[in-house]
């Protein structure tokens, strides 16, 4: 039944969104030809999206299970993404290869946050920036949206609020995270929030 959830939740528009990768896209200063990693493959749709919308880029994407990949749907850019099956708390990527680390509407159900942030830190160069966009634990979305992904996505799903974000972005040593709305959308249930590794 899980499963089944997950495969209909990730055809929803929500789940393979453009709209919050561009916004976080546009709060990083990335190089020419930027090595990131997506968290959170699911059907593979965000981390082709970034392989076209960045076309010099190596994007790596990682999941816990490659079971929702769906590579004959994907439109990709010249440098095909790379999948692998992976946890994110224990990331099997060498120390400081990344320019952004990207967790886009996966941190809330990923098991051992601080852990996560810590690994995230790790594969960071210098420099390099975490971008994290998800459910603002302070809107009243937050409750509702949690008992939805508790009945049959994820039983680890937790939106964090600001100051829990905070905390977990400093323990992993990363610089004090700024926190971002999109115009025109400051009340909506999103948030992006962005440091770097000094």
């Amino acid at each position: 039944m899980a499963s089944l959830l997950k495969r209909l939740f990730g055809r929803l528009p929500m789940a393979r969104s453009t709209k919050a990768y561009d916004f976080g896209l546009g709060l990083l200063d990335l190089p020419p030809a930027p090595r990131l990693l997506d968290v959170g493959a699911g059907q593979g749709f965000s981390s082709a999206y970034l392989s076209r919308r960045l076309p010099e880029a190596l994007v790596v994407s990682v999941d816990v299970t490659l079971e929702c990949l769906k590579p004959e749907r994907l439109e990709v850019g010249p440098r095909p993404p790379a999948f692998v099956q992976a946890t994110a708390p224990r990331l099997p990527l060498a120390d400081g290869s990344l320019d952004a680390v990207l967790l886009v509407m996966t941190f809330h159900c990923l098991p051992e946050p601080a852990q996560v942030m810590a690994e995230a830190a790790r594969v960071l160069r210098p420099g390099g920036a975490l971008l994290l966009a998800d459910v603002d634990g302070e809107h009243w979305m937050a409750r509702p949206f949690e008992l939805v992904e508790h009945l049959g996505i994820s039983p680890l799903t937790h939106a964090y609020t600001v100051d829990e974000l905070r905390d977990l972005v400093r323990a992993a040593g990363l610089s004090e995270p700024t926190v971002h709305r999109r115009p025109g959308k400051e009340k909506g249930f999103m948030l992006w929030l962005v440091a770097t590794k000094p």
